[in-house]
């Protein structure tokens, strides 16, 4: 039987993951590139499994057309429960890292609770990783570590974030250094040994903060 050529293998390939950019695919060693575009509006994402931490409902991850960047598609999470404790997660199905470097372009778009949003990595389950977030309403970035449930902060910096309007957070993890950017400005620096192993990589909110994303990558280091 004659062997698919690569080509044809990458066609399959994006069509079973459509969220993924063409030409990669989770785990394969080379960053990974989450835009959505490919994702049917309305419906939960390709290449995704949801959790929550805390108490309250469920998140509500639906991928939606923007309204002024027409054919352009991006990830919501549109439940605007209240409940103050209460994250929910959208995280990278399969694929583990333990060094990488993470990206998302979000735009916080209302909250009366919160309008926080954040990249997650070293996941073990929805009581145990590392989060950084920026927060709209508190105009700050913080790192913790989530453990048991319970969320301690290791680093903050005030810094202004502004609502209904796209900024990018990165974060770089290598070993136990972690440092993390908020529109091209380094905001936090920090070490922290709590996690160790590989684990799964997402995206976080906060109680009714109903938040945009767009162009989540992934480097694995």
């Amino acid at each position: 039987m004659k062997t698919a050529s690569r080509p044809l293998l990458t066609i399959a390939l994006c069509a079973l993951t459509a969220s993924v950019a063409c030409g990669e695919s989770p785990g394969s060693g080379s960053t990974v590139t989450f835009n959505f575009d490919g994702d049917k509006p309305g419906e939960p994402p390709a290449g995704f499994d949801f959790a929550r931490t805390g108490k309250g409902a469920e998140g509500k991850w639906v991928v939606r057309q923007l309204q002024d960047w027409p054919g352009k598609h991006v990830l919501v999470q549109e439940s605007a429960d209240p409940t103050d404790y209460r994250f929910p997660l959208a995280m990278v199905s399969h694929s583990t890292y333990t060094d990488v470097t993470i990206s998302v372009r979000a735009r916080p778009v209302s909250g009366e609770v919160d309008q926080g949003f954040g990249v997650v990595w070293r996941y073990k389950d929805s009581d145990n990783y590392y989060i950084t977030r920026c927060n709209a309403d508190e105009d700050n970035c913080t790192i913790y570590h989530t453990v048991a449930g319970s969320r301690r902060a290791f680093q903050n910096k005030p810094i202004k974030v502004a609502k209904n309007s796209w900024h990018t957070l990165k974060m770089d993890a290598t070993g136990n250094h972690f440092v993390v950017w908020f529109d091209g400005t380094k905001v936090l620096d920090a070490t922290d040994d709590t996690f160790n192993d590989p684990g799964r990589v997402g995206l976080w909110t906060k109680a009714d903060s109903v938040i945009q994303f767009d162009a989540l990558t992934i480097t694995p280091k």
